[in-house]
């Protein structure tokens, strides 16, 4: 049998080890610089994600004393606040059709603007620093049953029923008359004190649907919406009540599915929780700084003539000082047609009621009952104003809930201005959010007239 011949033996030439020596080293320096740009890739996403979660979210943006604010806290606020804002320009819409895009703009031009929404929330929390030391040095606390409530209550889930509010008598001013205020006024039909005129839509419901719990749209033909980052905003079901039952079971999902709603702007539970927390602990520090304030205010009752210029209001001056009778003289003159014929009585009105500013003041500086003004000029016109009375007169629930609120807005103030250890940091600028943003077709919408 024949032999199968040899393979003849490779011979590795010095040519062919250099070659192969240069592809490994080739192939070694690939490797090596793959793993150096994979490195730098690790670093860079390290570094980026470091500095969006850890870093930044670090920074102070301002101080009061050893208490820092830091810009997560500022950026999830804001956020939540002009989601806030969003729902009631698109609450306001809903309700008033071609009439809410009036009060609509406003908020939507202050969303168009990130530092004007991030200067009224930085501010917010701020006050809070201040509200939760304050309700420290009173013993002034919220429990987790509070706070828990307060979530049920938002979402109007009451398992037990729903409280029935104690209704108490407002107290009605009597006044005793004096020989002065006789000749004014025939008190046959005596006003109450306290009317509290307003210029709000007839049939206008408020609802807390999607809006910060105490936050009740108010639109007014002159009022413009303000922010108030405090305050707590849970969807609350719109649809007409059915038989199915609000059980645990649902609310429990209504709550999820409202954070669910909050993730993709980076609102966490625990977010919502601290600002629902700071409600109840603003209020309860609110209820503990106005306890000594009385149901009551001072008021003035007086009644006016307004006319068109200040030639006619010193005309009907003169015709009053030379002894005309004011009735006659505001039926002839007034431009109010809603009280001319009346002698143009207002009744009582505190300083607290939505009158023109330069009209309430010129009305409190009155000093003798009878005395009459000079010709005073608003927006509206000229007026002359008559003090019929002054009093401190009994106000009721409603309107001391506004006094309270106004009460402990200008304490805070007050205790604000008194710090002097209140640091803004000015990089807070680059950490006001622009998200979530005004939607084009909403804005487009409300700027277009006549539909």
């Amino acid at each position: 049998m024949a032999k199968k011949p040899r393979e003849p033996q490779k011979v590795n030439t010095k040519k062919f080890v250099a070659r192969k020596q240069q592809e490994e080293k080739q192939v070694k320096t690939a490797i090596i610089v793959a793993s150096v740009i994979l490195a730098m890739v690790l670093v860079l996403v390290a570094y980026v994600l470091i500095d969006r979660y850890i870093i930044k979210p670090n920074v102070t943006v301002a101080s009061v004393g050893d208490t820092n604010i830091k810009a997560g806290e500022f950026e999830v606020s804001a956020k939540y606040t002009r989601l806030n804002m969003l729902n009631q320009a698109t609450q306001y819409i809903n309700f008033f059709g071609e009439q809410g895009k009036e009060y609509a703009l406003p908020l939507l031009l202050q969303l168009q603007d990130p530092d004007i929404v991030g200067e009224s929330v930085l501010n917010q929390l701020i006050d809070e620093v201040i509200i939760r030391e304050e309700a420290e040095k009173r013993g002034i606390t919220v429990s987790d049953a509070e706070l828990e409530q307060e979530l049920r209550d938002q979402f109007r889930f009451y398992p037990e029923g729903t409280l029935t509010p104690t209704i108490t008598s407002t107290p009605v001013y009597t006044p005793t008359w004096s020989a002065t205020q006789f000749a004014l006024i025939n008190p046959t039909d005596t006003p109450e004190p306290s009317p509290t005129p307003t210029e709000t839509p007839e049939g206008w419901l408020p609802t807390a649907t999607d809006l910060p719990e105490g936050v009740t749209p108010e639109p007014t033909a002159t009022a413009e919406p303000t922010i108030d980052p405090n305050a707590t905003a849970t969807p609350v079901p719109t649809d007409l009540p059915t038989a199915t039952p609000y059980t645990e079971r649902l609310y429990n999902k209504d709550v999820r599915e409202y954070l669910d709603s909050l993730n993709p702007y980076g609102i966490s539970k625990s977010d919502v929780e601290r600002i629902i927390y700071m409600g109840l602990l603003r209020d309860k520090l609110m209820q503990d700084v106005t306890k000594d304030l009385k149901p009551e205010e001072e008021q003035v009752w007086v009644r006016h003539i307004l006319v068109e210029d200040e030639e006619t209001a010193l005309d009907v001056i003169k015709r009053i000082e030379d002894g005309e009778e004011w009735q006659l003289l505001a039926a002839e003159y007034s431009t109010d047609e809603s009280n001319k014929d009346n002698g143009g009585d207002l009744g009582w009105i505190g300083l607290g009621d939505s009158y023109d500013q330069t009209f309430l003041e010129v009305s409190f500086a009155l000093g003798e009952d009878g005395e009459v003004s000079k010709p005073i000029n608003t927006q509206f016109g000229w007026h002359i104003i008559q003090l019929v009375t002054k009093a401190t007169n009994p106000i009721n629930s409603s309107k001391f809930s506004l006094v309270k609120q106004t009460f402990f807005t200008d304490w805070l103030a007050e205790t604000r201005l008194s710090r002097e250890d209140i640091v803004i940091e000015p990089v807070w600028t680059e950490f006001a959010p622009s998200t979530p943003a005004v939607p084009q077709d909403l804005y487009n919408y409300v700027i277009t007239q006549g539909g």
